[in-house]
């Protein structure tokens, strides 16, 4: 038995914006274009993410004790998107 070091090379797409910055998916290579140009913005809500943090307290039914849980909900304000899209009116919605 013998070992030999080899090297492998592999080939994959690369998107590059306007700026130069580069993507490995396109979807996110348009987005990153679109805040840009001011056609899209990162919701203020949920900062992108499409869910915002709620917390909520309640009785321990064991315990009797006040805890708190948090939940996490889809963003009411992009509907779960993480952006706004800036619509011909000149209107964020």
């Amino acid at each position: 038995m013998r070992k030999e070091i080899r090297q492998k090379t592999v080939q994959y797409n690369v998107y590059i914006a306007k700026d130069g910055k580069e993507f490995t998916s396109s979807k996110e290579c348009k987005h990153y274009e679109m805040i840009l140009d001011g056609t899209r913005k990162v919701c203020p809500e949920c900062h992108g993410k499409g869910v915002v943090m709620e917390e909520y307290e309640y009785d321990n039914y064991h315990t009797g004790v006040p805890e708190t849980s948090v939940i996490f909900p889809t963003c009411t304000k992009c509907n779960g998107k993480g952006y706004l899209e800036k619509k011909i009116k000149e209107v964020w919605e």
